[in-house]
């Protein structure tokens, strides 16, 4: 008797756990520009690097039982070999910026990027995006050593990261261990980094896609798949 009552609890307490994560999963449907050819694509939770690979149908893609709440990058291989890697430019936190702040001026980008310099490691530092107002920034950073390391002749290591600033005392700050890693890689040549770093593209509208409920999937509709500048 008490073995049968365990397993028949056991079903329910399945039963209940399932229905829970149904109630959670969620959907989202990425609509991309006519003539995309897509081989592959998946989508990212941010934080805990949890995949969700996406269902291609022509130019849309489909990922099903995504978790509700939780921000997705999304990263697709095209037909060409390029990869087209979402990036979310978003602040990290919830925190409102302040309303009167006003759009980010070119005193502003320069600070930043003065700031950025170049890390004792890396000999290149080049800012490919950057995303805010005059209170508050987020930058996409890629930081290249193409010299000669410790068993390291010939080859390039390059790195892209998110940094987030703020303009407080009297000037702009970098918020300390808050940095992102988005990509690190490691080549053997100069040759096998430039074509393998031309092949990839960061694109903010597939970064940071939020969904909710399985009542209530989403569509994101992207116009272009240009690389952030």
């Amino acid at each position: 008797m008490r073995r049968a009552f365990l397993f028949i609890l056991g079903l329910v307490l399945f039963a209940v756990a399932n229905s829970a994560r149904a109630e959670n999963a969620a959907t989202l449907k990425v609509e991309l520009p006519e003539g995309t050819k897509v081989v592959s694509a998946v989508a990212v939770a941010s934080g805990i690097k949890v995949e969700s690979a996406g269902a291609v149908s022509g130019r849309t893609i489909t990922f099903e039982k995504l978790l509700a709440g939780t921000p997705y990058d999304v990263r697709l291989t095209l037909a060409d070999g390029a990869v087209i890697q979402g990036v979310d430019l978003n602040w990290y936190d919830e925190e409102e910026a302040k309303p009167d702040a006003g759009e980010i001026k070119d005193e502003d980008r320069a600070e930043i990027k003065q700031i950025i310099g170049v890390d004792p490691f890396y000999t290149k530092a080049e800012v490919l995006q950057l995303q805010g107002n005059h209170d508050r920034v987020a930058a996409l950073v890629q930081y290249v050593r193409d010299k000669d390391f410790v068993e390291g002749t010939g080859q390039v290591i390059w790195r892209v990261e998110l940094n987030y600033f703020k303009n407080q005392h009297g000037g702009w700050e970098r918020i300390s261990q808050q940095n992102k890693i988005i990509r690190r890689e490691r080549y053997k040549t100069h040759e096998a980094f430039a074509a393998g770093v031309a092949k990839i593209r960061f694109v903010p509208a597939l970064g940071g896609l939020k969904v909710g409920p399985a009542q209530s999937p989403r569509t994101v509709r992207v116009e272009k798949l240009d690389a952030a500048k």
